[in-house]
């Protein structure tokens, strides 16, 4: 049984499409947990255009921008998952934030939700 209502996601979309070009989203979370493979199934990437670790530390660039025609209204940051000796990639994500919530930079370019 679907629990989400089937007019909602169209909602949602419409709401973001007229707000601004793209709901930017960081994806972040432990190690093997999933974080590329959600990328890749909600944008309809490719595996050949993101790196999907299966079992091994991903080499996700948090810089790089993944959208689609599909979704429009959404882009997405991949990162390198968390684990044992990580502190360096606290530090990247942590930058990341911070230059991405800027209030100088243009909406479009503002990082809007973790996930």
């Amino acid at each position: 049984m679907n629990a989400t209502p089937s007019w909602l996601s169209s909602t949602v979309e419409g709401k973001l499409s007229r707000s601004g070009p793209r709901f930017r989203i960081l994806v972040v979370g432990n190690t093997g947990v999933g974080k590329s493979s959600l990328v890749a199934n909600i944008l309809n990437v490719s595996q050949q255009d993101i790196d999907i670790a299966d079992g091994r530390a991903g080499t996700a660039d948090i810089n790089r921008e993944y959208t689609s025609n599909e979704r429009p209204c959404f882009a997405l940051h991949d990162s390198k998952g968390f684990g044992p000796g990580s502190a360096d990639h606290w530090k990247v994500v942590e930058d990341f934030i911070r230059q991405k919530s800027k209030k100088s930079l243009p909406f479009e370019e503002r990082l809007h939700a973790l996930w």
